[in-house]
């Protein structure tokens, strides 16, 4: 991992100066065996933040992604599938969004290190910007904006009375049921970059603490996460989760039609969302996808955020 902190960040779309610069490719590396996390944390074709790069590469490296991961996920798939059973049949249904919560934050603030921290807050800050940029520009002034933007792990359980990952899946599904009751809304039109709203578009600023007993990486603890929602929900509300992910062909797909990009649409894994159940079969792979691709939109929608802002500087 060396030479990684030499991957300077900076905003896509945007000239600025690159005051970290890396030394020349031979001093840093071996030319005849490269590292996979140098290239991860380096590649420029990866549409996601350099920083973020160096940190997700970093967080890879970690020896719980190699050496506990791979059993770790195979006892999480068993207990997921279980417990999708068990509560399928069973004549009531057994939940907490409590006690996800409670879980959640203290397994978040114990077990979770920082790099993965920082993608999981991430995710719901970029997920909710998605929803709202959707919303402001397609929905015609019909569709309401979400307010779900948690900065620390604290804000991970209970916002508002309700559990963050609960309105978290809850807000997309309802910007596509508003979407098509809306009279006025428009999902397929093409806009011009000058005519889109790009504001809010900035990731605030994260509170990341480093765990207190125990760093586990972004895999691991995302197959954790998903063990935990499958004890703590009911059957449909589980189901509503694992299904969620196909959302992001109806995201994409939207973002592609109002930007005139295609590049959108290409990053969604599975692109029939009413087959039903986890494209993979492997719902926390499913979740990490997820993330990924909103990241790659995020990055996008910035980089295309510069661009208007270049073209109406060229216009005036």
């Amino acid at each position: 991992m060396s030479g990684l902190l030499g991957v300077d960040s900076g905003a896509p779309g945007v000239a600025l100066p690159r005051p970290k610069v890396l030394p020349r490719p031979s001093a840093v590396r071996d030319r005849d065996n490269p590292s996979l996390y140098h290239y991860m944390a380096a590649d420029p074709a990866l549409p996601i933040d350099r920083e973020l790069r160096v940190e997700m590469a970093r967080d890879l490296s970690r020896w719980t992604r190699k050496y506990l991961f791979p059993t770790f996920r195979l006892f999480c798939l068993l207990v997921i599938r279980s417990m999708l059973i068990i509560k399928r049949v069973l004549p009531f249904q057994l939940s907490s969004a409590r006690l996800l919560s409670w879980g959640s934050v203290w397994f978040g603030k114990h077990f979770v290190s920082a790099e993965a921290q920082r993608v999981i807050l991430r995710h719901f800050v970029i997920e909710s910007q998605l929803v709202n940029f959707i919303a402001r520009n397609a929905g015609g002034g019909d569709v309401p904006e979400c307010d779900l933007f948690p900065i620390r792990a604290e804000e991970l359980g209970h916002v508002d009375g309700r559990n963050a990952v609960i309105r978290h899946d809850v807000n997309t599904f309802n910007l596509l049921l508003d979407l098509g009751e809306a009279p006025r809304a428009d999902v397929w039109t093409r806009r011009e970059l000058s005519q889109l709203d790009f504001s809010d578009l900035d990731m605030p600023e994260l509170e990341i603490e480093q765990p207190r007993y125990f760093a586990l990486d972004l895999m691991t603890s995302l197959y954790a996460t998903a063990v935990w929602i499958a004890v703590c929900l009911d059957e449909p509300t589980t189901e509503r989760a694992i299904n969620s992910f196909q959302l992001d062909e109806s995201l994409m797909g939207i973002l592609a039609n109002l930007t005139g990009d295609p590049t959108f649409r290409s990053w969604v894994p599975c692109r029939f969302p009413t087959w039903l159940g986890s494209p993979t079969g492997d719902p926390p792979r499913d979740l990490h996808w997820h993330i990924l691709v909103h990241e790659y939109a995020y990055f996008r929608l910035r980089q295309l955020r510069g661009l208007a802002l270049t073209e109406g500087r060229g216009t005036t």
